[in-house]
């Protein structure tokens, strides 16, 4: 991995390519999307909204190996 600096410190994260570029627009309608109307939006931070967004995108991942009962007990 590149070290690329930011903010005088060293960050070991590659950068990618975004298709188009994130504006209030696109939010919005990313918010609407997800269910959220105008008065949620008020009430919650950008923040969380993100964090919806990233789980949204989770629920359609096919996760190799799920955990059982024993699993947890184990831990």
């Amino acid at each position: 991995m590149e070290d690329r600096k930011q903010n005088d410190q060293f960050v070991k994260k590659k950068g990618r390519a975004i298709d188009r570029q994130f504006n209030t627009g696109l939010y919005l309608h990313r918010a609407l999307s997800c269910g959220l109307s105008p008065s949620d939006l008020e009430e919650i931070s950008v923040g969380m909204v993100q964090d919806i967004f990233i789980e949204k995108a989770n629920d359609n991942y096919e996760y190799p190996f799920l955990a059982t009962q024993s699993d947890m007990d184990n831990l």
